[in-house]
C-alpha cells in the first residue's frame, strides 16, 4: 500500500489511511454505513488534490440512481429529507463521462461549449434543484469527473470541484486521481455496493417479517408502512401502490398509496370499478411489468377518475393529481398470483426516458414477489374466517330449525339412520368448517417469558458477534412463569427495542464514543407483574429515541402491561401481567 501511495504523487492520494478505516467503518453495518464509506473516500481524495465539494453518484443499470453522498468543505451536504438523491445519469457531464468512459476535465463549467460542442450541463442546470445550484454550483469553477467501471460498465462517478478563487484542475493533478480509481476505485465502490445490497435485503427482511406478524396477528397491515420500501430501494421518485381490499370478486374497494419524493398519503375508496382493460381488473391477462408515459391512455383515463372523483377529500384528489401531473415515465408492476389479482405498484419518474432505470433490484422484486404471497395469504384469511362466520352462526340455527320440526312432525324419522346420519354429518361439516375458519385467527397463549428471552438473546447474539448481550435475571424468577401473549407480539416489541439499540450504538461508534456495544435485559418480578428493563451503551438520537415506540405502545396496552422510557441513561422499563391461572 505504502509503495503505491508514493508512486502514483509521493502520497498525494494516502489509501492506506482510507482502508486503514474500513473495518471500523463496517462494525455496525447500518443505514448509516454507506453514507461513512462514501464520506471518508471524497474526503481522501478532495484532500489529495485541493478540492473544495466532491460528489459521489451510483449508476446501476435497474433499481435506485442517486447521489450517494455530496461533501462540501470536509463536511457532509447531502442530508435525509432534501430530496436530491435522484437524478439521470444519461444528461450533463455525467452523460458525456458515460458516453465517451473517459475521466473529464472541465476548466469552467460556466463555458458556453465544451469540445466545441454545447456545454451539456447548461442544458439542464436550469431544471435543477434551486438550494443545489446555489450552494453546489454556482460557487464552482473547475470539476473533474472520475469515472468508476465493472468491466465496461461505469456503474459509479465521482465529481470533484474547486471554488472560482482557486486555479482550475491539471492534466498533472488527474494523473494520481486515475490511477487510484484504475486500480481500487471498483473495489472500494463494489464495497460500498455490497453494504448497500446487505442493508436493503435487512429493509426488506424487517418489513416482510413486521408484514407476517401483523397478518399472523389479524392486526391492520399498514399498507403505507409497506410501501416505503419501493420508496428507499427503487429510483422512482414518484408512485401508486394499489391494493384490491375486500375478500371476493363483487368487492370493489381499493386503497392507494402515494407518494412523491419522501411525502406519502394513503387513501381508500369504498367503490372503485376497473375499467374492462385495467390491470386491476380481475379479467386481465396482464401480469407483467407494463411501460409508460405521461401521454398513454392509462395514465390520463386515470386523471380524468380522480379529478372527477367526488368521494374522496379535495386535500387527497390534489395530492393524487400532483403525483399524475409530474409524471414523466413508469413502470407498472401487477400483484397477480394465482389468478387473484390483487392490485399493482406503479413506479414513476419526473424525468423523461426514465424506465430502464425503474425496473426493480434483485432485493426489490424479492420483496415484490413476497409481498404478493402475504397479500393473498391476507385475503384468503380473510375469506376463510368471514365465510365461516356466515355460515356457522345461520347454518346451526337452521339444523336446529330442521331437527325440531321433525320431532314436533314425525320424531320417527329420525330414528331412520339415513335421516338421523345425514342431520348429524351437517352439523359435523358445520362445526368443522368453523374450526378450520379458526385456525387461522390468532390465538393468545401462556409463554414461558424466562425461556423465551434466552432463545431470543441467543439468537441475537448469533447474528450480531461484534456486540455483547447478555440476560440477567433479578431474584427468583421461575422458569415456568408465563405470560398471556402471542409470539408475533413479543418478537415486534423486542425486535424494535433491538433495532433502536442497533442504530444508537452505531452512533456511538460513528462518534469513537465507544469501542463495543452491549445491550443488557434485566427480569425481575414484583408480585404479580414481570418488570423487564432494557438498556445499551448507545447514543439515542431523534430518529432512534421513537422508532417502533407507537407499535410498542399499542402492543403493551393489549397486553394489559405498561411502557416507560427514560433519558440519561437510556433504558425502557416494560412489565406485563403474570398470568396466575
Amino acid at each position: 500500500m505504502k509503495e503505491y501511495s508514493q508512486s502514483i504523487d509521493s502520497g498525494t492520494i494516502h489509501a492506506e489511511t482510507f482502508f486503514r478505516k474500513l473495518p471500523a467503518l463496517a462494525i455496525a453495518e447500518d443505514e448509516q454505513s454507506v453514507d461513512r464509506f462514501a464520506y471518508e473516500l471524497l474526503n481522501m481524495l478532495m484532500n489529495g488534490v485541493g478540492a473544495d465539494i466532491g460528489q459521489l453518484s451510483l449508476l446501476p443499470v435497474g433499481g435506485r440512481v442517486e447521489k450517494v453522498c455530496i461533501v462540501k468543505d470536509g463536511r457532509p451536504w447531502l442530508k435525509e429529507g432534501m430530496n436530491l438523491h435522484l437524478f439521470n445519469p444519461s444528461k450533463g457531464f455525467a452523460g458525456h463521462v458515460i458516453n465517451t468512459g473517459q475521466t473529464l476535465l472541465v476548466k469552467d463549467i460556466w463555458e458556453a461549449s465544451l469540445e466545441d460542442k454545447p456545454n451539456p450541463f447548461l442544458e439542464i442546470f436550469s431544471c435543477m434543484d434551486d438550494h443545489y445550484v446555489e450552494e453546489i454550483k454556482k460557487p464552482v469553477e473547475s470539476t473533474l469527473f472520475l469515472p468508476i467501471k465493472r468491466a465496461n460498465e461505469i456503474f459509479c462517478v465521482i465529481e470533484l470541484g474547486r471554488y472560482r478563487s482557486k486555479p482550475s484542475f491539471t492534466e498533472a493533478e488527474q494523473k494520481p486521481l486515475d490511477a487510484f480509481v484504475r486500480q481500487y476505485g471498483a473495489l472500494i465502490i463494489n464495497h460500498i455496493l455490497d453494504t448497500k445490497n446487505r442493508i436493503a435485503l435487512n429493509t426488506v427482511y424487517n418489513k416482510l417479517n413486521l408484514m407476517s406478524r401483523f397478518i399472523a396477528s389479524n392486526a391492520k397491515v399498514d399498507y403505507a408502512d409497506a410501501v416505503t420500501v419501493y420508496q428507499t430501494l427503487s429510483a422512482a421518485d414518484l408512485g401508486f401502490a394499489f391494493f384490491r381490499r375486500g375478500s371476493g370478486y363483487e368487492s370493489h374497494a381499493l386503497r392507494i398509496v402515494a407518494w412523491q419524493g419522501e411525502a406519502l398519503m394513503d387513501i381508500y375508496f369504498p367503490e372503485f370499478i376497473p375499467s374492462n382493460d385495467s390491470i386491476l381488473c380481475d379479467q386481465s391477462e396482464i401480469s407483467y411489468p407494463i411501460e409508460g408515459d405521461r401521454s398513454c391512455r392509462r395514465l390520463t383515463r386515470f386523471r380524468k377518475r380522480i379529478d372527477e372523483n367526488l368521494v374522496i377529500k379535495k386535500k387527497e384528489k390534489q395530492f393524487l393529481l400532483d403525483v399524475i401531473d409530474k409524471t414523466q415515465s413508469y413502470v407498472v408492476y401487477p400483484l397477480h398470483m394465482l389468478d387473484q389479482d390483487l392490485g399493482a405498484i406503479h413506479l414513476a419518474s419526473s424525468r423523461k426516458d426514465f424506465c430502464r432505470f425503474l425496473q426493480m433490484s434483485p432485493f426489490l422484486s424479492l420483496y415484490n414477489s413476497l409481498l404478493k404471497s402475504f397479500l393473498l395469504n391476507e385475503r384468503v384469511a380473510e375469506h376463510l374466517s368471514e365465510f365461516s362466520l356466515k355460515i356457522h352462526n345461520p347454518g346451526f340455527y337452521c339444523l336446529a330449525g330442521l331437527k325440531s320440526g321433525l320431532l314436533k312432525e314425525n320424531p320417527k324419522l329420525l330414528n331412520k339412520p339415513s335421516i338421523y346420519g345425514a342431520i348429524n354429518g351437517l352439523e359435523g361439516l358445520l362445526a368443522d368448517l368453523h374450526e378450520k375458519g379458526k385456525i387461522l385467527k390468532s390465538r393468545n397463549r401462556d409463554i414461558h417469558i424466562r425461556r423465551w428471552l434466552k432463545a431470543y438473546v441467543n439468537q441475537k447474539s448469533a447474528q450480531h458477534s461484534n456486540i455483547n448481550i447478555h440476560l440477567d435475571v433479578k431474584g427468583k424468577v421461575a422458569d415456568n412463569l408465563s405470560v398471556r401473549a402471542n409470539y408475533e407480539q413479543l418478537e415486534t416489541i423486542f425486535d424494535n427495542l433491538f433495532a433502536n439499540s442497533l442504530r444508537a450504538i452505531s452512533e456511538a461508534h460513528t462518534q469513537s464514543v465507544i469501542e463495543l456495544g452491549w445491550v443488557n435485559i434485566t427480569l425481575s418480578q414484583k408480585k404479580n407483574k414481570l418488570i423487564i428493563l432494557f438498556k445499551d451503551n448507545g447514543r439515542p438520537y431523534k430518529t432512534v429515541s421513537g422508532r417502533g415506540t407507537p407499535q410498542i405502545k399499542s402492543i403493551m396496552k393489549e397486553l394489559g402491561g405498561s411502557f416507560r422510557r427514560y433519558q440519561e441513561p437510556f433504558r425502557i422499563y416494560l412489565t406485563f401481567p403474570i398470568n396466575t391461572n
